[in-house]
């Protein structure tokens, strides 16, 4: 899974430095003088401007979807291996029922977005009872909708495990991001696969044992 990861990530870094560049090389300049209370005068920078903004908007749409792909793709493979079929790397850039995953993932922004700008604690709430929204969408072929009340419905009937496993993955990403880049591809991964055993396990899915290989094995 380090492969997709890499390329995933790599388009999204990329996505964000242009989003972050362009509009500062598209602006215009202007130095309007600014004067403060204790009379000190001084130039004020200005580089937004129409172009700057729209690259900026597009860029920050790209990046969500691009964001969505990745976690539909990943997600697939990761599904794949629960159900014991041959995985290769192209299985993780194949996402299943992409469209209901991106209208899905929309719908769960703005609630989080919406949640964190009242307080921090709505936006963790959203997030937690949205966990398992996208694999819903992914493996189960529901409407967008459908799959947030599937994925509410879910965690409603198994909080406890569901909070063990968000703070699982949460601890194994943020272990990955403090080990930077290196730290980062095995971080993801697990906490993908942690995400895809718990949503199986909780549903009643097929979850494929691993075969380890013994002295008597054949």
């Amino acid at each position: 899974m380090a492969v997709p990861v890499v390329v995933y990530g790599a388009i999204l870094m990329g996505l964000v430095a242009l989003t972050q560049f362009l509009p500062t090389v598209l602006g215009h300049e202007s130095s309007p003088m600014y004067t403060d209370i204790n009379g000190h005068t001084s130039d004020v920078l200005s580089t937004i401007g129409f172009a700057s903004a729209t690259v900026m908007v597009i860029g920050s749409i790209l990046t969500f979807v691009v964001g969505i792909v990745m976690q539909a793709g990943l997600l697939s493979g990761c599904l794949d291996i629960a159900d014991g079929k041959p995985v290769t790397i192209g299985s993780f850039f194949r996402p299943r029922n992409l469209r209901s995953a991106l209208l899905a993932g929309l719908l769960v922004a703005l609630a989080a977005t919406i949640g964190h700008a009242l307080c921090i604690i709505p936006g963790i709430i959203v997030t937690v009872f949205s966990l398992f929204t996208i694999p819903f969408a992914v493996d189960r072929s529901l409407s967008p909708v459908d799959s947030i009340k599937a994925s509410i419905a879910t965690v409603r009937a198994n909080l406890g495990p569901t909070l063990l496993s968000w703070l699982v993955q949460f601890a194994a990403v943020f272990v990955g991001v403090i080990l930077c880049l290196v730290g980062a591809l095995v971080g993801a991964p697990v906490a993908l696969l942690i995400l895809t055993y718990t949503y199986r396990t909780l549903t009643g899915g097929r979850v494929v044992a691993l075969e380890q290989p013994g002295p008597y094995s054949a």
